[in-house]
This record gives C-alpha cells, structure tokens and sequence, in this order.
C-alpha cells in the first residue's frame, strides 16, 4: 500500500493547468516551436512521475503518448494535433482515480503509519521478534482500528511476560502456555512481599528494577479499561487504544533495560 501525496496530486494538477493554458493561447492550427515542444514536455514528465507513483496505467500510456510526439526530432505538431490526446489524458487521470480508495490519516495519527518504531528502539533491540507486531500495532493506531492494535499489543507484551516469568523461575508464565498478564502481576506482587533472602536469585540482584516493572504492570492493568473488547461485537476506544499502547510501551522498554527474549 501506497501513501497517498495530496500535495503531490495538487501540483500535478497544476502542471496540467499550465499545459490548458498553453494550449488555450494557441491558434489550433499554429504549430508548436521547439521551445514550446520542451516546456510542454517537462511539464508531461512530472505528471508521468505522478500517474507512474499511483498506478494510473492508461494515464500513464496517454502521457507517453504525448511525449513521443513532442519529443521526436524534426517533428512541429499542431495545438489542433495535440489538444484531443490532451483531453484524453485528463478524462484518464479522472476514471483511474476514481477507481482507487484514498483514505485519509490526520496528522496527529500519522506519524504512527509513517514511523511505527518511533520509542521502541530498545524494545526491538531486547526482543526482535516482536518488531512485526509493533509495527502493526502502530499501524493499526494511526488507522483507528483500535481493537486490532491491542490484538498486537498483546503480541507484544507476551514476550516480555515470558522474559519476566523467567526470571521468576516459574516454567507456568512462559507466554507459549498462554499465562494472562493478571497471574504474572499476582505472582510479580507475591515475589514482592516476600523477605529478600526468599526471593528468586534474579530478583534479589535488582529488587528495585523488578518492583518498577510490577509497578509497570499494574499500569497495564489500570490501562486495561475494556476487559470485555475481545468478546464478540465489543470493541474499544481511540482512548483506551492509546492508553494500551502507551503503557505497553513503556512496560516493555523498561524490561528491555534488562531483560531479553
């Protein structure tokens, strides 16, 4: 899938407003100069580069086809000659594009499409195999489709699930067998409660960073708005997509400090 370029298509337009008022100033039967052959030529190029970036194949073929005449040696076509294949060529570019879906993204959403990765540089560095679902996820935001972005979130936070129930050394919390955040939370907040000398080897070697990631958790759970989303016919919101998103990412680059797959 493309980006559509808006702006793009409006300069192409007006290129194509040039090359209107160009012929517009003509007598029908004048033939064109060399000059006039090579501006209208320049002008046919970018609008070929545009047609090309949007998959206009018969705009494409008619721009070629104005181009070869303008560009053959020795050869002065007429403004009478040119102007129908012109016409053809915008006629083209109208029913292609039309034939096209072009959906819009605001700008407060688009850098999520544009830079998915943006701030989980150390997530992807600690836990490479989640970086498809991060992009999706991100993705999946920009677009609003926010049920599917915590479908991938959820992707995203099983691997540092595992990563936390490992250092648990709790074989039940691996993500393979499917645990909920709620049991690593329940048994992250038990870890806590015990006397030091009690608790995993691992966690003894950095009880703070611990606390703070079932602190991160229970950040996560607070997030979690909509417990119902993933039945049948519920969904949730922009809000509560974002909220999700959010907290998981920074769940997940705290884990990633310290923690890998």
């Amino acid at each position: 899938m493309k980006e559509f370029l808006g702006h793009a298509l409006f300069s192409h337009g007006r290129h194509i407003e040039n090359i209107g008022a160009i012929f517009g100033l003509q007598i029908r039967d004048a033939k064109l100069t060399n000059d006039q052959c090579q501006q209208l030529s320049a002008l046919l190029k970018k609008v070929d580069k545009g047609v090309e970036y949007l998959a206009l194949p018969a705009s494409k073929q008619a721009c070629e086809e104005l181009m070869s005449i303008l560009e053959t040696k020795g050869s002065q076509p007429s403004m009478g000659a040119l102007h129908p294949l012109f016409v053809e060529l915008n006629k083209r570019i109208e029913v292609e594009l039309k034939a096209h879906m072009y959906l819009c993204v605001s700008k407060e959403q688009a850098q999520f499409y544009k830079k998915p990765l943006e701030n989980w540089d150390t997530t992807e560095a600690a836990f490479p195999k989640v970086r498809y679902d991060i992009e999706e996820a991100s993705k999946c935001v920009a677009l609003r489709r926010n049920t599917a972005a915590v479908f991938h979130l959820m992707r995203v936070m099983g691997a540092g699930l595992t990563a936390l129930g490992k250092s648990l050394n709790e074989p039940t919390l691996d993500a393979s067998q499917n645990p909920t955040w709620n049991n690593v939370l329940r048994r992250c907040a038990r870890e806590l409660e015990k006397e030091f000398k009690h608790m995993s080897p691992v966690w003894q070697s950095d009880k703070q960073f611990y606390a703070t990631a079932t602190a991160k958790l229970y950040a996560v759970k607070d997030a979690w708005r909509n417990p119902n989303a993933h039945e049948v016919g519920e969904k949730y919101t922009d809000e509560e997509a974002l909220d999700i998103y959010r907290t998981i990412r920074s769940f997940m680059r705290h884990l990633a400090t310290k923690l890998k797959e």
